[in-house]
């Protein structure tokens, strides 16, 4: 086959957005906090969406990955290729599955017999890390559809930081900013070129240790310890260089795109990405600035957030869209692509 004829479009995507909402003051009031913090002024965050107890990240997961296939109308013999990018791989009781891949389980609960399955660890820039290792493959020929998902079970980050004193762990309070959901994207082989492009991926690795998770040595699931000020700092000091870089590897205008959608660490965080990206690229057409509800859900996050967009009829078919991640380490990696036809008759 003639490689530099086979391109890749996204088919669909969905997200599985809990319904329960817990707002911040049941967790992190003022007065919870130490210095008596206000997160919410802080972070611009309401609250988060936590899963049902029986609901674990595999459970989760299924949930997205069933409405993005009815959505694309793509049976599971069609699925050439499974890969999960969840960060947690947590049981409804907060057991860590490890063996086998968590995306082989996936693939087997939706029917999915013949693809070659694999999970992909890269904190919160992982569901775009696996879109890219998606789109390449389709590109050489080696699949022609590919099913990338994530199920975050993550909450349980806030139970364990409060069972702390956070006088003495003060970089366990950013755990307070989290939430579960689970996301899922359908890619596939495209006639047209460009309806998918990525921008180089970015690496800082000085800034490696500013973000730890790990399992709790003290109760069931996992910790993490942050030093969220740093880590955020190093993302602005580095925004202006990673966009002027990456749109010109892309070969986009930056203010032609349609929908510009940041990892959402916080909606003040994403207000201060937003005041560089102006002034360095110019006006945003329509920045999707919206998990004040929701919280950081790890590596689904940009899909919940193009749920929400969805759900308030902000979308049209043919729509351009830049996904920005930020994933600890610090990993920056930016997605270009036109939203699906029919997208309006989704919901």
């Amino acid at each position: 086959m003639n490689q530099g004829l086979l391109h890749s479009k996204i088919l669909s995507f969905a997200s599985h957005i809990p319904d329960n909402f817990v707002s911040i003051d049941e967790f992190a009031a003022v007065g919870d906090l130490p210095g008596k913090l206000d997160l919410h002024r802080l972070t611009g965050i309401e609250g988060h969406r936590k899963s049902d107890a029986e609901e674990g990240s595999l459970e989760l997961a299924i949930k997205a990955a069933e409405k993005s296939m009815t959505r694309a109308d793509i049976k599971p013999e069609e699925i050439d290729l499974v890969i999960n990018c969840a960060v947690s791989n947590l049981s409804g009781k907060l057991g860590l599955h490890i063996s086998p891949s968590m995306a082989t389980i996936i693939a087997k609960e939706l029917g999915i017999e013949e693809a070659i399955c694999f999970d992909i660890s890269n904190a919160c820039s992982g569901m775009m890390t696996s879109l890219m290792i998606a789109d390449s493959m389709i590109k050489s020929g080696e699949i022609s559809t590919a099913l990338i998902v994530s199920g975050e079970n993550i909450t349980s980050l806030i139970d364990e930081a409060k069972s702390n004193n956070l006088w003495l762990k003060s970089k366990a309070i950013a755990s307070m900013t989290v939430g579960d959901g689970s996301a899922a994207y359908l890619l596939g082989k495209s006639e047209t070129p460009n309806q998918v492009i990525f921008s180089e991926p970015f690496t800082f690795a000085q800034y490696n240790k500013l973000c730890i998770g790990e399992a709790s040595k003290k109760r069931a699931g996992p910790l993490m310890r942050t030093k969220a000020s740093q880590l955020q700092q190093g993302v602005l000091d580095n925004l202006s260089e990673f966009l002027t870089r990456s749109m010109q590897h892309m070969g986009l205008d930056w203010t032609e795109i349609n929908h510009v959608y940041s990892h959402p660490t916080s909606p003040k965080a994403v207000e201060k990405g937003a005041e560089i990206a102006v002034a360095t690229m110019g006006p945003i057409m329509q920045l999707h600035n919206i998990s004040h509800d929701i919280a950081n859900t790890a590596s689904t996050s940009h899909c919940m957030l193009l749920e929400k967009s969805l759900q308030a009829g902000k979308l049209k078919s043919g729509d351009s869209t830049l996904l920005i991640s930020f994933g600890s380490g610090l990993a920056m990696l930016a997605m270009y692509f036109h939203l699906p036809e029919g997208i309006e008759q989704w919901l």
